[in-house]
């Protein structure tokens, strides 16, 4: 079997994903990470590129589009698109961020 066990895998990508000296495209592979937890922490980060902020804000997971709506360099074409999200919580953030916005 290749590879780490996959818990021992997230932790060190995690680290990896929120590390500040990783940057530009090699976040990229982070964004689109099968688990949620390494994705969010992408899309928390506000010197993500501005394509990997386009491409989470279709994501299905609601930790990950949370982490996105609190993200001030999240494009607002996404904000706005995530205010009319299914899930309320997702759609209300999105709603407040779309708001407070205009102040």
């Amino acid at each position: 079997m290749m590879g780490l066990p996959h818990t021992q895998s997230v932790s060190d990508e995690l680290a990896r994903a929120v590390d500040p000296t990783v940057t530009g495209s090699e976040l990229l592979p982070y964004a689109v990470h099968r688990s949620a937890i390494v994705r969010a922490a992408v899309a928390a980060r506000t010197d993500c590129p501005a394509g990997a902020l386009i491409s989470l804000g279709h994501d299905h997971d609601v930790a990950v589009l949370e982490a996105l709506l609190r993200n001030v360099r999240t494009p607002s074409s996404v904000v706005r698109a995530l205010a009319d999200h299914r899930n309320q919580k997702v759609a209300d953030l999105a709603a407040h961020r779309l708001r407070n916005s205009f102040r």
